[in-house]
């Protein structure tokens, strides 16, 4: 029987605790955990040196943590998830949402390009209670003015998890 392998795309949640998307694909029975430097499509949003260096330090980190075994990447997350999933035979992939703009775009490109190629791709949100899109004022539209938003629309909604 051929074993599920997952590989979980490490992104602005460089932790190992509360992640939902590494949570759900350590049910897998092999993870590959992987951090992409997305120099390709960061343009005017690419990090300075005080970034460089946290970002340094916190994978160095994390692949501690991971007994070494985070792989690290550099250029065109799209084109890097490809090769990766060829190589490794991949069968799903997992990533915590990130909600800039220019991510969101990115991200969905991706999804759909992975997805037309038969790879599942799964996504969950790491870093926030509500997602923006969650949350809507009574005629669908989405808040402007914060109190109203936190009052009627969070305090009604879901409780996060």
């Amino acid at each position: 029987m051929k074993k599920l392998k997952a590989l979980h795309w490490f992104r602005q949640d460089l932790r190992l605790s509360d992640n939902p998307a590494l949570y759900e694909a350590s049910k897998h029975d092999e993870v590959l955990p992987v951090y992409i430097l997305d120099d390709f499509n960061s343009a005017e949003y690419s990090m300075g040196g005080a970034s460089c260096f946290w970002l340094h330090h916190s994978l160095s980190d994390l692949s501690k943590n991971l007994n070494q075994n985070l792989s690290l990447y550099q250029g065109n997350p799209l084109q890097t998830l490809l090769d990766i999933i060829d190589r490794f035979e991949i069968d799903v992939v997992y990533w915590n949402r990130c909600y800039e703009p220019w991510r969101i775009k990115r991200d969905t490109q991706i999804k759909a390009e992975l997805e037309s190629k038969g790879i599942l791709v799964k996504t969950f949100n790491g870093s926030l209670l509500w997602e923006p899109w969650t949350i809507k004022k009574d005629d669908g539209s989405p808040y402007k003015v914060f109190t109203p938003f936190y009052r009627k629309g969070c305090l009604k909604s879901k409780e996060p998890r």
